[in-house]
């Protein structure tokens, strides 16, 4: 599973609890960390516009995810408006020599920012088109909304991971029932 769009995502970080809110896109060194990771290297340096236009793309996939995981599919406009990012970067194909073979590869013909929001765009799109959108899910936590892919046999997974999340949320459910029965 390619998670580059689920990292770029959640770099909105919530405290599960509900006390604060980090935007790692904010943070010194994570958003150069982030492309060392997903081998984005990029020939201009991040400035407050382009973090503008980040965070913005970041508004506009946590959109997307939220109708898709509340109506099963996304709107002509959101996918338009996809669409306008993937084309925003040319590129050209490269036939490239391995061990087992011949390999081609799509390469960018300027390595920018614009690149950089393809990239988080087709991971995205990637998902949508070759696996099942429908595991695509936020946790049920709603201090959390952490987005994440449910890989679980039964796809009933509600909770980013069970030991913060779901054990908050099953602690504060059995809270409430036990203060309803006292009061009883």
């Amino acid at each position: 599973m390619d998670a580059l769009y689920l990292d770029f995502v959640n770099s909105e970080f919530r405290d599960f609890r509900g006390r604060w809110v980090r935007d790692e896109l904010e943070q010194p060194g994570w958003v150069e960390a982030f492309l060392l990771k997903w081998g984005l290297q990029v020939e201009s340096p991040l400035d407050t516009t382009t973090r503008a236009l980040l965070v913005a793309l970041r508004t506009l996939l946590s959109r997307v995810i939220e109708t898709l995981t509340k109506e099963g599919q996304i709107s002509e406009q959101e996918q338009s408006t996809l669409n306008a990012v993937l084309l925003k970067v040319p590129l050209h194909r490269h036939l490239r020599k391995e061990r087992q073979g011949y390999q081609v590869e799509m390469v960018p013909v300027k390595k920018d920012w614009d690149w950089v929001q393809a990239e988080v765009v087709a991971s995205f799109v990637h998902t949508l088109a070759s696996h099942d959108a429908r595991r695509l899910k936020i946790c049920a936590n709603p201090n959390c909304r952490w987005v994440f892919y449910d890989e679980s046999k039964s796809r009933t997974k509600q909770y980013c991971t069970s030991d913060t999340c779901a054990n908050l949320m099953k602690v504060r459910r059995f809270r409430a029932h036990h203060t309803e029965s006292l009061s009883s």
